[in-house]
């Protein structure tokens, strides 16, 4: 597509070509007109000269007239021709003709220009014909003229578009250019400043108008980057979706604390979040208010962890047009346990000890009462006291554990062989699986390396071998698995002993809970094992899982993380 500069060059031109050509046009046809009238009145004298001489028997004066001016003449009445000389030219026969309007016609003969003139003097009709180039002489001279006027004409046209080009096509091209760019974000362009005074305003006023948008990109830039990280440091989970649910901001404290396999942004919030929340959100669309509420959920299988949940939908400042959602997830499972966990602990302390103490307490009496002078009713009751005994220095001890692994933040760690840890506690309890005729399968790879403190990692394989041994059922099976997949390094303990019910699944690793607690109590388990395990496994940076079916049996799976 042509420019401007180049359209109104062409259409300027063409208006001036055209113009020359009917100006051209117009003179031409005044010359011809001028010198057509000019000759017919000469040839009018000439005939009527002709004639006079031709009657005063002047015919020697007449041929040598003729001759002279190289004309051909012819003179008649109605009768016959009267007179002639035939010169180079002859008479065109066409003036004859009655149809024909004037009384001077012209043609071309021979690269001139011929004429024919009839006149009719008294009786007498006079021919005359000759060449006269005069009119194509002065046309061309003519369109010579306008030839050459034209062209400065052009050239003078030319020179002024291209002078209005640079001046102010060319400045706007730049400014247009400089705008769009503006348009792009680019907000540190500027235009050169023009001397003109019809473009220098635009100028001014565009750089202004740069100036003004780098100012607040610099703002909304500096506004962003202070939400961005407040919102990243904020201790609460936050996701922004938008009208159509799909997730605009995820913050870090929601990656950290749900875990997801993959980012989330833009994504369907349906995939990330628990669908307790999914009701609030529903409510808070359809409503278009904020809502408040708390929710109990379970993140990967572990934890159950409580939250303050608010949906805050985001209108426009006249509330008639909804945006999307804000919804921030406080977590205050730690303030609600720590309301129940003063009295759980001090419930399940006192129950745990109620037992143990209450049998101490009724042997002590029974030996009291007379029992101790029996030798064997002695040796039995001070057996079952240094029972009760021992359970009772069990349960301080994994509280001491518990309260030991929960307050220390960093671990002493080294790189140990996994694989070794897990073969020296198979040895260990080898001795209380043949009890119950169990057979320890070892599946392991080895050389299993990670880093971790040698003393934490022996106590958990012990607690989850101890315990699938105690909810093994006689004559079974238990697997132990050690193997590498990718960058992590997984022990998994398999029993296909009572199995675990989906409900308990939640709960098993929370202080002193029990799936069969009447077995526990037999085994002499304290209900702290899983929970000591899971803290440790977590003061690691693992993971740790339960997959199990009631009456089929159950496996553990403990994640370590290579460290990168």
């Amino acid at each position: 597509m042509l420019k401007f500069h180049q359209r109104l060059l062409l259409l300027l031109c063409t208006i001036t070509i055209v113009s020359f050509i009917a100006l051209g046009a117009i003179i031409s046809h005044v010359i011809y007109s001028t010198v057509a009238v000019g000759q017919e009145g000469d040839m009018e004298k000439k005939a009527r000269h002709f004639v006079h001489l031709y009657k005063n028997d002047k015919q020697h004066e007449l041929e040598a007239l003729a001759e002279n001016e190289n004309l051909t003449i012819k003179i008649m009445n109605s009768k016959k021709s009267l007179f002639s000389h035939q010169d180079d030219v002859k008479i065109n026969q066409a003036i004859l003709n009655e149809a024909n309007p004037t009384n001077l016609i012209y043609d071309e003969v021979n690269s001139d220009r011929r004429f024919t003139f009839k006149s009719d003097v008294d009786d007498y009709r006079v021919l005359i014909s000759g060449v006269n180039n005069e009119i194509i002489e002065l046309q061309i001279q003519l369109w010579k003229y306008i030839s050459l006027i034209g062209l400065f004409v052009l050239i003078i046209i030319f020179l002024v578009v291209r002078s209005i080009d640079r001046t102010y096509i060319r400045p706007i091209n730049e400014v247009t250019y400089a705008t769009n760019l503006l348009a792009d974000g680019y907000y540190h362009v500027r235009v050169p400043e023009s001397n003109v005074k019809e473009t220098r305003e635009l100028f001014v006023t565009t750089n202004e108008l740069a100036r003004k948008l780098q100012r607040l990109n610099h703002k909304q830039k500096l506004q962003s980057n202070r939400l961005k990280t407040t919102v990243e440091n904020i201790p609460s989970s936050i996701l922004m979706i938008d009208k159509y649910g799909e997730i605009v901001v995820a913050n870090k404290t929601y990656y950290e604390v749900f875990t997801p396999e993959e980012t989330a942004e833009h994504k369907s919030y349906v995939e990330f979040i628990d669908p307790a929340i999914h009701e609030l959100i529903t409510e808070a669309f359809k409503v278009e208010k904020p809502i408040y509420e708390q929710v109990k959920l379970n993140i990967g299988q572990v934890h159950e962890k409580y939250f303050d949940a608010a949906c805050v939908p985001i209108l426009s400042r006249t509330k008639k047009n909804l945006y999307g959602m804000v919804i921030v997830l406080h977590d205050i499972t730690n303030l609600k346990k720590l309301e129940n966990l003063r009295r759980e602990f001090v419930a399940n302390v006192s129950h745990e000890l109620k037992t143990p103490i209450t049998s101490i307490k009724g042997f002590a009496e029974t030996l009291l009462d007379g029992a101790k002078n029996d030798p064997q009713s002695l040796d039995d009751f001070l057996k079952i006291i240094l029972k009760e005994s021992d359970r009772i220095e069990t349960l301080v001890f994994d509280l001491l554990d518990l309260s030991h692994v929960e307050q220390q933040t960093e671990l002493e760690t080294e790189y140990i062989s996994l694989t070794d840890i897990v073969e020296t506690t198979i040895e260990n309890v080898y001795t209380i699986a043949e009890q119950k005729n169990i057979n320890i399968i070892r599946e392991i790879t080895p050389d299993i390396i990670i880093d971790a403190n040698e003393g934490k990692i022996a106590q958990v394989v012990l607690n989850l071998l101890s315990n699938a041994i105690s909810y093994s059922t006689v004559d079974s099976d238990i697997i132990v698995r050690v193997y590498k997949d990718g960058h992590k390094s997984i022990l998994e303990v398999e029993d296909f002993g009572m199995g675990i019910s989906e409900e308990d699944q939640k709960h098993i690793f929370e202080r002193f809970y029990r799936v069969d607690k009447a077995r526990s109590r037999d085994s002499g388990g304290t209900g702290l094992g899983l929970s000591i395990t899971k803290h440790i496994i977590e003061a690691h940076n693992g993971r740790i899982s339960v997959n199990s079916q009631l009456n089929e049996g159950s496996t553990f799976k403990v994640v370590f993380f290579d460290v990168q």
